[in-house]
């Protein structure tokens, strides 16, 4: 059994979104309609999260798991030879099991974009056409009050039933302007229902002059799921990019993975620099091992170099044999990462400090 990692880019005009429908036809159903035809069995497909309907994407990223012997290059020939035209396969790469579409996701990009000019037919599928004339700079003020962790109760449609948990995090709002064209991205782990879209929309009452800047701080705070019921159309929006953490080895139980924003991070490194590091595919490098679920912080790994291997660090005993649970799959990422023959996976406690 293989595992393909795809990008794909679609326009979302035609479809109900991304996930399935019973009485509607979404991008998902699309691909795995080709799947089925391509593979003559059914194949299920695995997304980074979903999009609604309307809205657009350059860079979803999906999975799928077949028993099918055909290359990377070939699989993308074949998807994009029976897909409809307004979608299309962009990138398509074996990878290893431990990738995960969904639950591997460092950060995504959603741009929205608002057409500031005459009402324009060319871009009516991939821009909101804005009527009224928009104080940038005053969105520019607003959008800082979202950036950072916060509570956003109030911007998304999750029923604290489902979600009890709305606190994310907006690690930036960048705007920038071609043409006609405004375009809002915002980058973060992972949004809400409608979150980008109600942000894009009190944002756009910012620039109208409908709210002040400093009304987005107190929507915030008021953690109400009436007060901001404002949606930006969702033709304007774009998921644009989706990046991914590396995933060294896991088990049902814990995980050695690459470092992220919100980990404690070791040596007095940024995160900019472990995540060039392990980008670059550099020796040594750093990651760190946590429960799956919980993500506490149980260890640490080195990479060391192509000829010593790795060393892991526990704090206990009991995390001494769950880490060496994953020898055996850390010793197949060694091979995978050009180490040598006699590179070694040494396992042991950390010393007191």
């Amino acid at each position: 059994m293989k595992r393909y990692r795809c990008t794909v880019a679609y326009c979302g005009a035609a479809y109900s979104g991304w996930q399935s429908q019973k009485n509607d036809t979404s991008v998902q159903e699309q691909i795995e309609s080709v799947l089925h035809e391509i593979a003559h069995a059914k194949i299920n497909i695995v997304a980074s999260g979903r999009t609604d309907a309307g809205v657009n994407a350059r860079g979803q990223v999906f999975h799928f798991d077949t028993d099918l012997e055909m290359s990377a290059r070939k699989w993308m020939g074949a998807l994009n030879g029976h897909l409809p035209k307004d979608i299309h396969i962009m990138d398509v790469q074996e990878t290893d099991r431990l990738f995960h579409a969904r639950y591997c996701v460092r950060r995504k990009q959603y741009d929205y974009r608002i057409n500031l000019g005459p009402y324009d037919v060319f871009t009516r599928d991939t821009a909101y056409q804005c009527p009224v004339k928009l104080d940038v700079e005053k969105m520019k003020e607003a959008s800082k009050y979202f950036i950072g962790t916060h509570d956003f109760t109030s911007f998304n449609s999750n029923t604290l039933a489902e979600t009890p948990n709305q606190v994310r995090t907006v690690n930036d709002i960048v705007f920038t302007q071609e043409g006609n064209i405004l375009k809002m991205s915002f980058h973060g782990k992972g949004f809400l229902r409608y979150m980008v879209r109600m942000m894009a929309a009190q944002l756009v009452e910012v620039g109208r002059g409908r709210l002040q800047p400093e009304d987005i701080q107190k929507m915030l705070d008021a953690r109400s799921k009436t007060i901001a019921r404002k949606n930006a159309p969702a033709n304007g929006l774009t998921l644009e990019k989706v990046e991914y953490f590396e995933i060294c080895a896991l088990d049902e139980e814990v995980m050695i993975r690459e470092y992220l924003a919100d980990d404690d991070l070791p040596f007095e490194k940024t995160i900019e620099q472990l995540e060039k590091e392990v980008s670059d595919h550099r020796w040594p490098r750093f990651y760190i091992m946590t429960y799956r679920t919980s993500q506490q912080q149980l260890g640490t790994m080195r990479a060391v170099s192509k000829e010593e291997g790795c060393i892991v660090e526990v704090h206990t005993e009991t995390d001494l044999k769950r880490a060496v649970n994953l020898r055996e799959q850390l010793m197949e990422w060694l091979k995978n990462n050009g180490a040598e023959e006699g590179a070694r996976v040494e396992i042991r406690l950390a010393e007191e400090k």
